[in-house]
């Protein structure tokens, strides 16, 4: 009767303790995906409203530009590195554009195409203006 007591408490805790890390998962999961949603909405009010990169997008390139020029990187290094920031930030700029198309945040079909073609026209900018329009661009735009 003993053997069966301790492997009944054995189980019931085993099932606590799973129960318990399946609610951490779930929370953190839950807080993850609310920051993502943040972190989209953010970057669409900053490339829409702001006409900017957002700043979470740019800055490791301009710190790298940066660094290049301060320690007398060759134009070359500076250009290559401007050419990769400027593709990812397109890169990132298509992807939220699909998050976008595909997600439930937007309140009608109107908004959406509002928000997708203030996308689209942001890129259209970016491509025609290079890497340094996207990448060195000041607070006045």
């Amino acid at each position: 009767m003993d053997a069966l007591l301790f492997w009944t408490a054995l189980w019931i805790a085993g099932v606590g303790l799973f129960v318990y890390l399946m609610i951490k998962l779930v929370r953190r999961l839950a807080i993850r995906f609310s920051q993502g949603v943040e972190a989209n909405v953010r970057a669409a009010e900053s490339i829409v409203n702001d006409e900017r990169v957002p700043e979470a997008w740019a800055a490791p390139y301009r710190q790298q530009i940066e660094k290049l020029r301060r320690n007398v990187g060759t134009e070359a290094e500076i250009e290559r590195a401007g050419r990769r920031g400027h593709k990812d930030c397109l890169h990132r700029l298509d992807q939220l554009a699909q998050y976008f198309e595909k997600s439930d945040l937007v309140d009608s079909a109107e908004s959406r195409h509002v928000l997708l073609k203030g996308l689209q026209r942001q890129r259209a900018r970016w491509v025609a203006g290079g890497w340094q329009y996207v990448l060195e661009r000041g607070d006045d735009h």
